[in-house]
């Protein structure tokens, strides 16, 4: 279960369909409004659209309404987040967000989370659908697509990458 940003950076940098070749992916209806209703006649939003209609990306609806209530009484996480991590849970899969604070919530709750746009960034590098080299790439465009990763998490981030590269002998 995707959360709005992760979607929309990779989208930004043209990466879309390579994340979402390898999961079964899906979003809620209120990440869907804010990353193509929302965002209206922006790039972003029409490859997510279009990624939708191509059935690469599914727009799932959240049925336990109990649950999002529960998880819309923290003030520290919108809809879409709540949305995110209710569907996560029904659907027995994992909540893929950025924001760490729901990601501790999600800990609470017993649902899975993993941070999102590093984590998808990093499962691309681990199946090889990536050298380490376009990983370094994708990572400074995904910056420059206005991803704020903090100074702490950027360093760590390209040294796991840097030992993903054989060194040479």
């Amino acid at each position: 279960m995707l959360d709005a940003t992760p979607l929309i950076h990779f989208a930004k940098i043209e990466r879309l369909r390579l994340v979402l070749a390898v999961c079964k992916a899906h979003v809620t209806r209120e990440v869907y409004r804010e990353t193509v209703e929302r965002g209206e006649g922006r790039p972003d939003a029409l490859v997510i659209r279009d990624a939708v209609k191509r059935g690469e990306l599914r727009v799932y609806d959240v049925h336990d309404r109990k649950a999002l209530n529960m998880l819309l009484r923290h003030p520290e996480i919108h809809m879409g987040e709540a949305e995110t991590l209710a569907a996560a849970k029904e659907l027995s899969g994992f909540a893929i967000v950025d924001e760490a604070e729901a990601r501790a919530i999600a800990k609470t709750y017993g649902i899975k989370a993993r941070t999102g746009t590093i984590f998808l960034l990093f499962r691309l590098l681990a199946l090889n659908l990536i050298e380490p080299t376009e990983c370094e790439r994708m990572l400074e465009e995904l910056v420059q697509s206005g991803l704020y990763i903090d100074s702490r998490t950027l360093i760590k981030a390209k040294h796991r990458i840097k030992s993903h590269i054989p060194q040479l002998r």
